[in-house]
């Protein structure tokens, strides 16, 4: 016979899970079990710009603002970025 072509159903895109817990409370950023505030150094890692030293300069609502140690380019990371796991934060 005849083959018999089989539909094939889109599968809902899967949630990205929390990697890491991620908030801001009272201008800090408590990151991976740890506590972050402003003028802090830290090392900062991401599948996109590898890796490199920063400070931190700002803790919004739902952001914090990083200033690159190598050249003093500031740079936004938000806390979805770090719960998701695309930026991960260390103390140096």
């Amino acid at each position: 016979g005849k083959p018999v072509s089989k539909k094939v159903t889109p599968h809902p895109s899967p949630i990205e899970p929390i990697i890491a817990e991620a908030k801001i409370d009272d201008g800090r950023l408590y990151y991976d079990k740890r506590w972050f505030h402003r003028n802090q150094p830290v090392f900062v890692e991401s599948k996109d710009m590898g890796k490199f030293t920063g400070v931190i300069t700002t803790v919004g609502s739902q952001e914090i603002w990083i200033r690159k140690i190598p050249d003093n380019c500031k740079m936004r990371i938000s806390v979805g970025q770090l719960e998701k796991g695309q930026i991960f934060l260390r103390r140096r």
